[in-house]
């Protein structure tokens, strides 16, 4: 997701920056670092379609958006499977307490 992101911020920062903060707004409301992740992609080839300027080269990025899209979800389909089934990892900003009653 770090190297999509890097592309995507060299194509269109405006977009980019977009599903930066989504992904990270989505991180934190639902803990889920997978769902950002794959809600930024969704999101990326939908605001290629409203956003035109500032693109680095020219060319149809909506095709490429859907494309990397669906790379990412592909990607991330245990993600998903877990995600649908409720037993998907999330974030915990809590410090672990180690040895915690041993002597």
């Amino acid at each position: 997701m770090a190297t999509s992101l890097g592309v995507l911020l060299l194509l269109n920062w405006e977009i980019g920056l977009i599903c930066f903060l989504f992904a990270i707004c989505l991180m934190a409301v639902t803990r889920m670092v997978s769902l950002g992740s794959i809600s930024a992609a969704v999101l990326f080839p939908v605001l290629t379609i409203f956003i035109h300027e500032h693109y680095l080269v020219d060319g149809n990025y909506l095709i490429f958006g859907i494309i990397m899209a669906a790379f990412i979800i592909f990607n991330h389909r245990t993600n998903v499977k877990r995600i649908l089934n409720g037993t998907e990892n999330k974030l915990s900003f809590k410090k672990k307490e180690e040895n915690k009653g041993e002597v």
